[in-house]
């Protein structure tokens, strides 16, 4: 095999066993949103209505942008995997990246490269760090493929230019048909045709017949991908850009771009010197310009201005080192805010196309310094000592990239991990102290995520998430009362946030205002008829009062909502469960297991069916677990304390139902089995009418109700008496 074939494999095993690590991690950030969430995902045969929706299609969310190549792959990957296995998504993910990094080894030796100058570019970008964010998130995938699928277009318009016989018809027509897949792909693809003229700039072309037909398709593609986009989200603009995410956006025309030039220097530190690294940058991270003497605007300024006059003066006599500079803006053209707003001021991922220019100008530099023709001879090496020297600091350079993406990894395991990195790095991000909120709220850590959400409030007080969240963890804590006036004020400030509702009606909950926590649930159902959560907890309220048809209901909806959420299957089968529909019960319990098997309720659920089996030793431990799990379960613990008393042991009993009611305040049936085994211990007396009371506040019509009245003036009575004895 000769060098020029060897390369690009040499490159993509590189890349692929450089990134296996990836393979341990879990789904993280934006994957849940948009893989867990969507329920085109759910089954194959829906695949063909991912042509028609957003990128961002779980129910509530905000559907503004159109992906459907990226999606597909999903759906795919779904299929094949017979679920939404995380190591068989990162797999394919690491793949395709090694696929890219040999797509680049091609394009250095399209530029005249030497095929160990090809290894020089294929190798810094098969290890570079910054493209962990890109090969570690499963919804990196968009960045792949619109690379892949570009690069690709890059090369067949070359071959279509420059060879008259029957490979260049061939490339004149998958040019096009790639470049409608790189489109759909991610929307910064829409750049390649800009890139592509400017490889022609660098190496004038033959056939010039092939190059109308190559524009004709190329607009016929770009059209084809923007008629798309129209009709899948109604129109071609996207939705409002919150500020937290990009505050340039919301700086005006003209100081937006202005605060986007000023972002660029930290871009090309990130190209550059890849440490350290944070999966965000959002609002208060990077300050805006203090003013038009700004140093860090002046000096994006002097690289814009400075890196397009380089490009454009090397095309003459170094054509690859020209293109390779003129590559990075054009790439970055429409992902830097300059040309349009986007959703984020900075991210590591949109450095993946450009990244291609960079590696690709080091192998020019390298190449052109030591003397190399594109032969690779040894002739060609004019200047020996010089290239030894500068492919010695290139091999440290791939070293030290793969040992710090080796690293980095590590930090993309979940989404704990990712955010506390995140928050090491990013501290004054307000998004990721909301993010690492939401991590210790999962993990039942209440006070720490009350800490960061606070954190995140002070950053950016107007962030209406994080004070709906920061509500969620006082009535977690059992403070419910702070909880309402955070949650009044978060309503006032984002009075068409649905979520916020919903955490609020919780909250009513909590106090025992049943009929106020349902006009909250109601209210955000009609703030958004498609929020799966207040659908959810509508149901769940509905159902502790009783009202079993109308709960399933509910409960119904939020499935078909959002399939994907194992909780809402859980909550729907304890409504069968109340309904007598035992084997409907079953299924969705079933439905939850398989969905995430690891999710504390989903084990809950797989103890409720042990129990329907009379698998008393199989429920206690799935009940066990669920309790202990990461969150922890309440209904799990009280279910526990239910086996606990059947078994005879009251003390281990106490202790579970003592662990349900902390967990969840509101599991009035808890409450009561608690103070029911108080009641008979005569020093836990005041303990048992506490909690007997509090089980009747809570459920004022359980079944019972009176004699656990009576219980209650007995209990009183007694402790009453108790001094004078």
């Amino acid at each position: 095999m000769t060098a020029r074939r060897a390369a690009p494999w040499i490159v993509a095993l590189a890349a692929i066993l450089l990134h296996l690590p990836a393979l341990r991690n879990d789904f993280v950030f934006d994957d849940r949103g948009v893989l867990l969430q969507n329920p085109l995902l759910a089954e194959w045969r829906m695949a063909p209505r991912i042509l028609s929706a957003p990128y961002w299609n779980a129910p509530g969310l905000t559907g503004g942008l159109y992906r459907p190549v990226t999606t597909l792959s999903f759906a795919l990957d779904r299929a094949l995997a017979g679920g939404f296995r995380p190591a068989w998504f990162h797999a394919v993910n690491v793949l395709l990246h090694g696929g890219v990094a040999a797509l680049v080894v091609l394009l250095a030796l399209r530029l005249g490269l030497p095929p160990w100058a090809g290894l020089v570019a294929g190798g810094l970008f098969a290890v570079h760090p910054v493209h962990v964010e890109a090969v570690a998130s499963v919804v990196g995938r968009s960045e792949i493929l619109a690379a892949g699928f570009g690069i690709l277009t890059l090369l067949c318009g070359a071959v279509a230019r420059r060879d008259p016989g029957r490979p260049g018809t061939i490339a004149a027509i998958a040019a096009p048909v790639l470049l409608l897949g790189a489109m759909l792909s991610k929307e910064s693809a829409f750049v390649i045709p800009a890139i592509a003229w400017l490889f022609d700039l660098a190496f004038p072309p033959g056939a010039p017949r092939r190059g109308r037909a190559l524009l004709l398709g190329g607009t016929a593609a770009a059209a084809l991908a923007l008629g798309l986009r129209a009709h899948a989200l109604g129109g071609l603009g996207g939705p409002p850009i919150p500020f937290v995410d990009n505050p340039a956006a919301a700086a005006g025309p003209f100081a937006g771009r202005v605060a986007a030039l000023a972002v660029l220097p930290r871009l090309a530190r990130l190209l550059l010197w890849p440490h350290p690294l944070s999966a965000d940058y959002s609002y208060a991270q990077i300050p805006l310009p203090s003013g038009p003497a700004d140093p860090m605007l002046l000096l994006g300024l002097a690289l814009a201005v400075g890196v397009t006059i380089a490009g454009l003066l090397a095309l003459r006599r170094l054509p690859a080192l020209g293109f390779a500079l003129l590559f990075v803006p054009a790439s970055l053209a429409l992902t830097c805010n300059l040309v349009l707003f986007i959703g984020t001021l900075l991210a590591e991922r949109l450095l993946y196309l450009p990244s291609v220019g960079i590696c690709l100008a080091a192998a020019a530099v390298v190449a052109t310094a030591g003397g190399a023709a594109a032969d690779g001879s040894p002739v060609a090496l004019r200047r020996p000592a010089r290239a030894r020297a500068l492919l010695a600091l290139t091999l440290a350079a791939i070293a030290a990239g793969a040992w710090g993406t080796f690293r980095r990894l590590g930090d993309w395991r979940d989404d704990f991990s990712l955010y506390e990195s995140a928050a090491r790095v990013s501290p004054k991000s307000a998004r990721i102290r909301y993010n690492l909120g939401n991590a210790w709220l999962r993990r039942g850590r209440f006070a720490v995520a009350e800490t960061e959400y606070r954190l995140a409030l002070e950053v950016y007080p107007g962030f209406g998430d994080a004070a709906g969240n920061l509500g969620l963890s006082l009535l977690q804590q059992g403070r419910a009362a702070e909880a309402i006036e955070v949650l009044r004020d978060a309503a006032t400030k984002q009075p068409r946030n649905p979520e916020v509702r919903v955490n609020l009606g919780s909250a009513r909950r909590a106090l025992g205002d049943r009929a106020g926590a349902r006009a909250e649930f109601e209210a955000a159902i009609a703030l958004s008829p498609d929020t799966a959560s207040a659908w959810n907890d509508l149901g769940s309220l509905l159902l502790s009062q009783g009202e079993t048809d109308e709960a399933i209901r509910c409960l119904e909806r939020a499935v078909a909502t959002e399939p994907g959420y194992a909780l809402y299957h859980v909550n729907l089968a304890d409504a069968y469960n109340a309904a007598g529909r035992a084997a409907e019960a079953r299924a969705r319990f079933e439905a939850a297991d398989r969905l995430d098997p690891e999710a504390s309720e989903s084990i809950r659920g797989r103890g409720e069916l042990a129990l329907l089996r009379g698998d008393v030793a199989a429920a206690e431990t799935a009940f066990r677990a669920a309790a202990g799990g990461s969150p922890p379960s309440a209904r799990a613990a009280n279910f526990l304390g239910y086996l606990l008393v059947r078994r005879g042991d009251r003390q281990a009993a106490t202790a579970a139902y003592e662990r349900a009611v902390a967990l969840d305040p509101t599991l009035w049936d808890a409450h009561r089995s608690l103070g029911l085994l108080f009641a008979e211990q005569p020093a836990e007396r005041q303990r048992a009418v506490r909690h007997l009371t509090l089980s009747l506040q809570l459920e004022p019509e359980q079944e019972g109700a009176e004699r656990l009245r009576e219980r209650i003036r007995l209990l009183a009575a007694d402790e009453g008496e108790t001094p004078s004895r």
